[in-house]
């Protein structure tokens, strides 16, 4: 059974009949032709547009009565972003508050869809979001009726340029982008990007913007619009590289016609992309002329019979939502006409606190074990009841930390009392000490900081009583086994009331390291 597929593009509308995957017929038709011709000033534009393309089914001999319809961006609000991965509850309201940041619009004004793709990895969902005004999507579903055309799907255009390309054998895997542009007709030019299937970035250009009227037939028009063509395609790298630097694209897939298609390989070759040219030939037909409104409206009627990764409907969503609304008009209907006893409505309300009544009073003696049972648990102070198992791992897991913190603390501490025994028995007569400090350095290795002050009356006896005092630590074995580096870090003398002080400092250090060290090499030289 043939099928139509229609696209409604920015300048054209264009009209494929399509039997088995094969193209039946195409036909064009100018945006122009609805603001000409015969028709009165006073008829509604949506009216013209019915008439030319019943006018077009009837003289191209087209009899369907089902389709798919795909619309230009211009008409459509389309937008990829990123959230966390969230519970099933949370998605849509978490969806729905971060639409609203790139939407101009009220959601309440809008039928939109959404496709998720999550990324296990890292942790997040992809959001691809569409969207359409309700009045706008209306306009088209009323032409579809007048048609008395069966809708199927109503999606974005580029999305049936995916569709048309698998049909040419083009492979989605991987990170690849798709170029859709025709320079010999005024339709939107489709720049988008996907991974495995899913679309993640999209640009539509409009290429006649800003360069003025344009003669399709003028040589130097058409050299605007080439020169133009490849400024947007440089703009729409250097905005998708900004936005993505982390997904490179492995190749660019460009349909298009034939003209320049040298000087653009040149082109893409210059910029360090990988660009194939599609053989349109491979859906349409061998010797049919390549058309981009052709291939849209092409890939839109396969909806069904070419299947892709993203699933976007349009119509089917406002249809559930249509749908819904009936069935709650079924049920109010259904109330019609019901007479209502007062005396019955209050037995019923009696009925049902009966009912409910023994159930709680079933329940009490459950409730009463379960309270006894949670008055005699343990108590924490530093647990909460309401903690879940998650926060209870974690604590376990820093209460383990601090208890071998603790432990490592306890195996290798250093005992000072064997310390503090030899250290004033090595002290010589003259000398005394003002300051001792024991401390661990980040590396785990002690250090001992002695400090003390000499006086003998004269500056060389009080620096010898120093040295005489660093001599008796160093000679100490039990010292000096703990401690292998023993030196004078500061001798200095100062006034004390009408006196001259020597006043010292020592500091001993273990470097267990170097001992190993020191051991490992003597049994090498053995």
């Amino acid at each position: 059974m043939n099928s139509l597929g229609i696209y409604f593009g920015t300048n054209s509308i264009g009209l494929a009949e399509v039997n088995n995957k094969k193209l039946v017929n195409s036909v064009i038709i100018p945006q122009a032709s609805v603001f000409a011709g015969d028709f009165e000033e006073k008829v509604p534009i949506d009216l013209k547009i019915i008439a030319l393309i019943k006018d077009a089914l009837r003289s191209n001999h087209i009899n369907v009565d089902h389709g798919s319809i795909c619309i230009s961006g211009q008409d459509l609000i389309i937008r990829t972003f990123e959230i966390p991965r969230l519970p099933s509850n949370e998605l849509q309201s978490a969806i729905n508050f971060e639409a609203k940041k790139y939407i101009p619009f009220k959601l309440e004004d809008l039928v939109y869809n959404f496709q998720i793709e999550t990324d296990n990895k890292n942790k997040l969902n992809t959001i691809l979001f569409v969207g359409i005004k309700k009045e706008v999507l209306e306009r088209y579903i009323s032409i579809s009726k007048q048609l008395s055309l069966k809708i199927n799907a109503i999606e974005y255009s580029a999305f049936s340029l995916l569709r048309f390309l698998k049909l040419t054998g083009v492979r989605d895997s991987g990170v690849i982008a798709t170029l859709c542009f025709d320079l010999n007709n005024e339709d939107e030019i489709n720049f988008m990007v996907s991974e495995n299937g899913f679309p993640f970035f999209s640009r539509d250009i409009i290429l006649n913007a800003g360069i003025g009227e344009i003669d399709a037939a003028s040589a130097n028009d058409q050299i605007k619009k080439y020169d133009k063509l490849k400024s947007e395609i440089r703009v729409s790298q250097d905005y998708y590289r900004r936005k993505f630097p982390d997904k490179a694209i492995k190749a660019l897939y460009v349909l298009s016609g034939q003209e320049m298609r040298e000087d653009l390989k040149n082109f893409f070759a210059s910029s360090g992309i990988s660009a194939k040219f599609i053989d349109s030939g491979k859906a349409l037909g061998k010797g049919a002329t390549y058309s981009s409104i052709v291939a849209k409206s092409f890939g839109t009627v396969l909806f069904k019979d070419l299947p892709l990764k993203v699933k976007i409907n349009l119509f089917s969503v406002r249809q559930k939502a249509a749908d819904g609304v009936k069935g709650k008009e079924d049920v109010f209907s259904f109330l019609e006409g019901v007479r209502v006893d007062l005396k019955v409505v209050i037995l019923g309300i009696l009925i049902c606190a009966a009912t409910f009544g023994y159930g709680l009073y079933r329940m009490q003696p459950v409730r009463e074990e379960l309270n006894s049972i949670r008055a005699n648990r343990p108590k924490i102070a530093s647990v909460s009841a309401d903690e879940d198992s998650a926060t209870l791992a974690a604590r376990d897991k820093n209460l383990k930390k601090k208890l071998g913190n603790l432990d490592g603390l306890i195996k290798d501490q250093l005992y000072a009392t064997y310390f503090l025994d030899i250290i004033p028995r090595a002290l010589p007569e003259g000398a005394w000490l003002t300051k001792f400090n024991s401390a661990r350095k980040e590396d785990g290795r002690p250090e001992v900081v002695i400090e003390g002050e000499a006086y003998l009356g004269d500056s060389d006896k009080e620096f010898e009583a120093v040295s005489t005092f660093l001599s008796n630590l160093k000679s100490n074995q039990f010292f000096a086994k703990h401690f292998q580096e023993i030196t004078i870090t500061s001798v200095d003398r100062k006034p004390v009331m009408d006196k001259s002080v020597a006043f010292f400092s020592i500091v001993c250090r273990n470097y267990p390291e170097k001992k190993k060290n020191d051991r490992d090499r003597l049994l090498q030289q053995e």
